[in-house]
This record gives structure tokens, sequence and C-alpha cells, in this order.
């Protein structure tokens, strides 16, 4: 595993792990693919369970920001389901700076 993978790994693991959050480690994680959006943001996507028992969950670590919706990994959609949260960071952030 490559030092991106493994440090995004260990952010996201942090994030989770936030009382607000997962409030916990998870119980298994795997990098599974990343992508660079139009803008060029670069995005790695995990999937990972709260769980042993549980089922996957999604979650990006990317340029604008780490966060997961808690809902189920799809293989297949993948990509598309974590460029829909990194479009949700990206408008995050904006209309973050347009209320400064």
């Amino acid at each position: 595993m490559n030092e991106t993978i493994k440090n995004a790994m260990e952010e996201l693991e942090d994030w989770l792990s936030d009382p607000s959050e997962l409030g916990k480690k998870p119980a298994k994680i795997e990098y599974t693919n990343a992508f660079t959006d139009e803008d060029g943001i670069n995005c790695l996507i995990f999937k990972y369970k709260k769980n042993v028992l549980g089922k996957w969950l999604l979650g990006i670590v990317s340029e604008s920001g780490t966060f997961t919706e808690m809902r189920e990994y799809n293989q297949k959609t993948e990509i598309d389901d974590a460029k829909r949260i990194l479009k949700m960071l990206k408008n995050y952030w904006r209309e973050m700076a347009k209320n400064q």
C-alpha cells in the first residue's frame, strides 16, 4: 500500500472515530478506487464496516474533505456515489467561502 493511500485510510479512520460520526474506528477498512474530478480534485474511495458482521459502507478522502453518508457500498456505482459526495463537499466549501 502506498503512503498516500495509507495516510488517507488513517484520515478516514480518525474522522469516523469522532463522537459525532461513528464514534470509533471501523472494524474493517479497505481502499477500493480513486479518480480525479473535472476540477482536478483527487478522491480516494474506501469501503469500511462499522462492525465485523456489518455491511460495507462507502467513504471518501479528497482534497475537499473526508466524508461518508454511511450508505451501503456498491462496487458498480462507487465512482458515481463518490462523485456525488465530493460534489456535496465542494458545494459546502463554496457556500462557506461566500459567507465569509
